[in-house]
């Protein structure tokens, strides 16, 4: 049987949240408490600059660090990752076969990309214009084709469902908008947003607002548009209207994608997500939202 390692706060996730959350609970009058955090990775990415990346605004090798370059004084890093949860016990195991024991659990582990549920995508990223700000590897794909564009359909995706930034798949159309404009190629070029959501943004005030740069910039949007297939030969995107099930097929110059997102296995077969509210909310385990 492996010994049983406790710490008073256990972080699950050595990304931006999991390393900010450390940071705010080693500080001020949370100093002396006992922090940890579980992360398998060596490389810590910064991944909401990789917007700016796409843009050509920063060069990604400043987005990556040593992941113990960012592990705040005094907390413990663990590098392994979780295998299994039992909240109602305070316990979870890792993937090195540990038995740790907590007071209190952070999970901000994050979401992961489905490349592959898009027929044609995980093939076609990174080159013939299609790109994606949602990888190091592709986030570079992105720059290079909005710096050759030009002119002709530039199409912006957003899926259903949860997604890192909500506002980064705009973000990106909106910077891609100003470089065209600077680069002369605007008046001949179609930007389409296609998303699956019913609406721009789903924070009332700040969709009234966002309308009205769609508006000014003249962007199609189409919404309730689900990209279900790349075609690279012919360069087209298919999209699923979810309301009518009736498919759209646009061609593209640049297709920007911003992949399905869900969450890691180790989480979405947990008692996190499966068990009862019990589990995550009794007078010992206490479990914050994912971050």
């Amino acid at each position: 049987m492996s010994k049983i390692i406790y710490h008073q706060i256990i972080i699950v996730g050595g990304g931006t949240a999991g390393i900010t959350v450390a940071a705010q609970l080693t500080r001020g009058w949370f100093r002396r408490r006992d922090v940890a955090v579980i992360e398998p990775s060596d490389t810590h990415y910064y991944q909401p600059l990789w917007t700016m990346v796409g843009a050509g605004l920063a060069k990604k090798t400043v987005t990556e660090r040593r992941e113990r370059s960012v592990i705040p004084r005094g907390v413990t890093w663990l590098r392994d990752a979780v295998a299994e949860f039992f909240p109602d016990q305070n316990m979870l195991r890792t993937r090195d076969g540990k038995t740790i024991t907590y007071d209190w659990l952070v999970v901000g582990a994050g979401i992961q990309i489905n490349w592959d549920k898009i027929p044609g995508l995980k093939e076609s990223v990174g080159q013939g214009g299609v790109c994606s700000n949602y990888s190091y590897a592709t986030v570079d794909s992105t720059w290079e084709a909005i710096r050759s564009f030009r002119g002709g359909n530039a199409v912006f995706t957003n899926p259903s469902g949860a997604v890192k930034c909500g506002g980064a798949p705009q973000k990106i159309m909106y910077l891609a908008d100003d470089r065209f404009r600077e680069a002369g190629v605007r008046d001949k070029t179609k930007i389409t947003f296609a998303s699956a959501l019913p609406h721009i943004f789903a924070v009332e005030p700040y969709r009234a607002t966002l309308e009205e740069v769609a508006a000014r910039k003249e962007i199609d949007c189409r919404f309730r548009h689900e990209l279900v297939e790349v075609r690279p030969d012919s360069k087209e995107a298919v999209f699923k209207n979810i309301d009518t099930q009736e498919q759209l097929t646009l061609p593209y110059d640049l297709l920007h994608v911003t992949p399905p997102m869900g969450p890691l296995k180790f989480i979405a077969s947990s008692p996190l997500i499966h068990g009862e509210p019990a589990h995550l909310c009794g007078p010992r385990p206490i479990l914050s939202p994912l971050i």
